[in-house]
């Protein structure tokens, strides 16, 4: 089903982000007064939740949209890729790196998507379905980690972060250039199709001399709020 074209900020636009927001904080907050003894029960179905649609999504790309993408274009290896993949793994027990990483990559980035849908149709299309539910589980997942199981980044595990960020940035670039157009995973090889911050920046590729320093103050205002609350106490 194609929809109507994507209005940005339009009633579909707004609703998705309204019941995105709802549903990551009301969840969470309903879990720890309800079902507080299945937290580590509900954290797995949303990890197996979030790796289907990892790897269901390149399919639904490729056959199940009205404009099919390019099978460069779908490969799991995009910036919310990874924070869908690394918040599933911490769920499942791993390593609280996994939750760093998805919470800086997936508040930074899937929100940046969500304000900014690269997106030809809206609801109901595929596109617009697809699109939501998956940057929105990145959300949902992260804020599960933080609100049910009570945790949260620190200001030395950001910077791990960071650096980690720089260095797998490496690796993606050359993807991009052995893969070829249309790929452009971490939009390191060209600037959004759709219109974002980086319309005002140079021509690739000298856009990324713009591009990182940017992801990484975003990075550091999605810690602010911790950073004031360590401050007051």
């Amino acid at each position: 089903m194609e929809g109507q074209e994507f209005i940005l900020f339009g009633t579909t636009h707004l609703v998705g982000l309204a019941l995105i927001f709802v549903v990551m904080v009301a969840f969470p907050k309903i879990t720890n007064k309800y079902f507080p003894s299945k937290k580590e029960l509900i954290g797995r179905v949303i990890a197996y939740l979030a790796l289907f649609h990892t790897f269901f999504s390149p399919y639904s790309d490729l056959y199940l949209v009205v404009d099919p993408y390019n099978w460069r274009e779908v490969l799991p290896l995009h910036m919310c890729d990874f924070s869908l993949i690394f918040i599933a793994i911490y769920l499942l027990g791993g390593n609280k790196f996994f939750f760093n990483c998805a919470f800086f990559w997936g508040i930074a980035g899937a929100t940046m998507a969500l304000l900014t849908p690269d997106i030809p149709y809206g609801f109901p299309s595929m596109n617009f379905l697809m699109f939501f539910y998956g940057h929105g589980l990145i959300l949902f997942g992260v804020f599960y980690a933080v609100i049910a199981l009570n945790q949260r980044p620190y200001f030395a595990e950001m910077n791990r972060v960071i650096l980690f960020t720089l260095i797998l940035a490496i690796p993606i670039y050359f993807i991009n250039k052995i893969l070829g157009e249309p790929a452009n995973f971490w939009y390191l090889a060209n600037k959004p199709a759709s219109g974002s911050i980086m319309d005002f920046m140079p021509d690739p590729p000298m856009h990324i001399v713009y591009t990182l320093p940017i992801a990484l103050a975003a990075f550091y205002l999605v810690y602010l709020p911790y950073f004031i609350k360590d401050r007051n106490k």
